[in-house]
Order: C-alpha cells, then sequence, then structure tokens
C-alpha cells in the first residue's frame, strides 16, 4: 500500500467543504501528509459566462478572483496549522477535476463534504461525492 502524502480537500466556501478541510487537516498531521485545498470553478458557470462573450483569459480571471475568495474564507476560519497547506484551482466539470488529482499519484487521498442534494436531485443528478467515490483512484472519505 502506497503512504498518502497529501490530501486533496474540494473547497467551495460551504459549511460542508470547511467540515471537510478540518477533518482533512486532522488527518494530514496525523499522517505526516501535506494539504491541497482545491477548487473547481464549474464547467456550467463558464459556458454562462462564455455565451455572455467574455474571452478566455477574463474566464481564467474571474475563476481564479472566485478561487482566491474561497481560499481566503477557509484561511480565515482554518487559522494557523502545523499542517503544510498550498491552494490550487482548476476549471471545468468539479466531479471529474477531483478524480484526475488522484490518477498520477497513488499517495493522495480525497476528502470532501457532501454537498446535501435532496435524495430526488442526487438520483437524477448524481452527486459530486458520488462520482469521486466511484471513480477515484485512491482512497476516498466523505464528511458528512
Amino acid at each position: 500500500m502506497t503512504p498518502i502524502n497529501e490530501v486533496v480537500v474540494p473547497v467551495d466556501g460551504s459549511d460542508n467543504s470547511m467540515r471537510a478541510v478540518r477533518f482533512g487537516v486532522h488527518l494530514a498531521k496525523g499522517l505526516s501528509a501535506k494539504v491541497r485545498l482545491f477548487y473547481v470553478f464549474p464547467l456550467s458557470s463558464v459556458e454562462v459566462i462564455g455565451m455572455a462573450g467574455m474571452s478566455r483569459d477574463d474566464i481564467e480571471h474571474s475563476a481564479q478572483q472566485v478561487a482566491q475568495r474561497v481560499f481566503d474564507k477557509v484561511h480565515a476560519e482554518l487559522g494557523e496549522t502545523e499542517v503544510d497547506v498550498s491552494d490550487d484551482m482548476s476549471i471545468g466539470d468539479p466531479a471529474e477535476e477531483i478524480i484526475r488529482c488522484t490518477e498520477d499519484d497513488e499517495g493522495v487521498h480525497v476528502v470532501l463534504g457532501r454537498r446535501g442534494l435532496s435524495r430526488m436531485q442526487s438520483l437524477l443528478l448524481g452527486s459530486v461525492s458520488e462520482k469521486v467515490v466511484r471513480h477515484a483512484h485512491g482512497p476516498v472519505t466523505v464528511v458528512v
């Protein structure tokens, strides 16, 4: 079994993702691993902005601004920690981008919060956490 060297925690600024951050930092500390906060600017947002006539550079700039606000909020709530915490962002389908983080490194453990879709929404749309659990190439913990 490959040792865990990084805990990836997808963040969106919600209370659920903040619970996942706290759990992920605690887990990383116990494993002597680092934490990567990961924000994904949803593809649907890109499509809407794209329809408004924004260039790819404008979209990327907007995505970075949104991600930075989320990272700032998470770091403010988290406070000082002994664990090495870095920020990373991507643009696309959240589940696919999170799964991509697990493809090249067997030492990645994903910790994510459950968004709380209703049972019907989850059946019709699926959930990010469900997709990640099914398709990730390594361990996944869903914090409820």
